[in-house]
């Protein structure tokens, strides 16, 4: 494979020495070195043109150029073209100076006086990615700066067994499904599960990395395991003392690099502070506090909250707290959670569904959590909330069902139990007007009787008080006397549903008797 390299130095020795090593590389086809920072971008814009493909491989930036300052520089290459893998030239190649390149974007540094391995391990490497980001570069589609700016999530808990594991892991393969590469980090050196709930066996971690100054593409290939679901995995040590060799040195090279290669790095922190995973909060995009609705876990998290801010980690401000297991019966809600913790509540919560998860957290199988499952749901609403999806992809729909769900599986339910609901009215309405119609008969049956006692028109008392449709059903009546006594009898009946339409087919009867004045003198 032929690599085509550019190189930019302001000093001639260099430049001299640069170019007789380029060309003792096997397949390396140097140009001529650029004097200044404004040549170099001005061929490089003029090679953009024609497309990704016409731009060199590799770059060559001597920290020593002007007028741009180098770092600035790399930057500015890393973010208008992301295909070109930069690599810097410098005489102290130092920690610090390190870190700030891998921050601006290079792929690599070297060491002055230049040797020709070094310079042939920097080169390839460099080369290598840029080649397979060219490879996913499609024509026509404008090139991504994914190279320095992929984002970083880090996820904390407030303490043990708040769901932070679950949480990362959801936001991790609801990235995915939006379409972005995905890292999925496990940063709980001591205690990391993540190989547990996605049942994988892996002899690479995160420790394998810890004294490797340099992290290339191709180091992060040996180091990571690309799971079945989609995300690539960078595991905690099997063996928990190991993470004491993870720095936070060692940590923030393997995020740099991570975030170099990947649009979304998702990082599970655990709930334990160490100089590794303070690094991952320090540095992320978005930091993610995981916590649940129940006073000893909102203390945890106000401590962690706390803790963060002495150590000058994380403002309490820039956190965002995402309650999970939450229910409405609570009595601590979310907006009293943010009150509490100073931070911003996630407007997305994940309901209390411990049944869901159970089945896929004993196989070892969270990626199999049914999508119609509402913790799933909870979690990947989450992640659009967090920016973490694009488009109409499956989070998107995620979030519709976030929003939209719940009101539709009531009204679906709610249609579902209309007929009955309907029903059990009518039943009632219907018992209502018999119980009426009773307590009617009963009182026309007493006025009755008393009128027809002492001679006056019985049916007329009888029919004084009632409604009109109840009136207009009085059948049968008739006034006895015998023995003293007078005695009323007739049917009335129980109109259907709306008086005065139609009659039930069973009539009520009135009956009332008293003794009989009218021959007394």
């Amino acid at each position: 494979m032929t690599v085509r390299i550019l190189a930019a130095t302001g000093d001639p020795d260099a430049a001299r020495a640069l170019t007789g090593l380029l060309g003792q590389l096997p397949g390396a086809e140097p140009a001529t070195p650029l004097a200044d920072s404004t040549a170099l971008l001005d061929a490089l814009a003029r090679a953009a043109e024609a497309g990704p493909e016409d731009l060199p491989e590799v770059v060559v930036v001597h920290d020593v150029i002007g007028p741009m300052p180098a770092l600035e520089l790399v930057r500015d290459i890393a973010l208008r073209f992301p295909a070109t893998g930069v690599v810097l030239m410098t005489a102290d190649a130092g920690p610090a100076l390190l870190s700030s390149a891998m921050n601006s974007g290079a792929r690599g540094v070297i060491g002055l006086p230049l040797s020709y391995d070094e310079l042939g391990a920097r080169v390839e490497d460099a080369a290598t990615w840029a080649t397979g980001v060219r490879r996913h570069l499609s024509p026509g589609r404008p090139a991504l700066p994914a190279v320095a700016g992929g984002t970083l999530v880090a996820v904390a808990g407030a303490k043990g067994g708040v769901g932070t594991t679950v949480t990362a892991v959801h936001l991790a393969l609801a990235a995915h499904a939006s379409g972005r590469s995905t890292a999925l980090v496990d940063l709980d050196l001591q205690g990391g599960d993540i190989a547990s709930y996605l049942d994988v066996q892996f002899r690479r971690s995160v420790a394998d990395l810890a004294d490797i100054g340099d992290v290339s593409s191709r180091v992060l290939n040996d180091a990571m395991y690309v799971h079945e679901s989609g995300p690539a995995l960078l595991l905690a040590p099997a063996d928990g003392e190991r993470g004491e060799e993870v720095t936070d040195r060692a940590a923030r090279l393997v995020l740099t690099a991570l975030r170099q290669r990947y649009e979304v790095v998702v990082v599970d922190c655990g709930t334990q502070v160490t100089s590794a995973n303070a690094v991952a909060v320090e540095t992320a995009d978005t930091a993610v506090l995981v916590t649940t609705p129940d006073v000893i876990a909102v203390r945890a998290a106000k401590r962690m909250v706390r803790l963060w801010d002495r150590l000058q980690v994380r403002k309490p401000q820039d956190t965002t707290t995402v309650v999970n297991r939450h229910s409405r019966g609570s009595e601590i809600q979310p907006s009293l959670i943010g009150r509490i913790t100073g931070t911003r509540i996630a407007t997305s919560v994940v309901p209390a569904a411990f049944r869901e998860l159970q089945p896929v957290i004993d196989a070892g199988r969270l990626q199999d959590l049914d999508a119609r499952s509402t913790v799933r749901t909870g979690i990947w609403a989450l992640a659009g909330e967090l920016g973490l999806v694009t488009g109409a992809a499956l989070p998107a729909r995620g979030r519709r069902q976030r929003r939209g769900g719940d009101r539709g599986q009531v009204t679906l339910e709610t249609l579902g139990m209309t007929p009955v609901i309907l029903v059990t009215l009518i039943l009632v309405w219907q018992a209502v007007l018999a119980g009426y119609t009773f307590t009617l008969a009963g009182n026309a049956a007493d006025k009755a009787a008393r009128a027809a006692a002492v001679g006056n028109d019985a049916r007329a008392a009888a029919t004084s008080d009632l409604p009109s449709a109840w009136a207009g059903s009085l059948r049968d009546f008739s006034v006895t006397r015998a023995d003293g006594t007078v005695e009323v009898d007739f049917t009335i009946r129980v109109p259907v549903l709306f008086p005065g339409a139609i009659d039930f087919p069973l009539p009520v009867h009135g009956h009332a008797g008293t003794v009989d004045e009218s021959d007394r003198p």
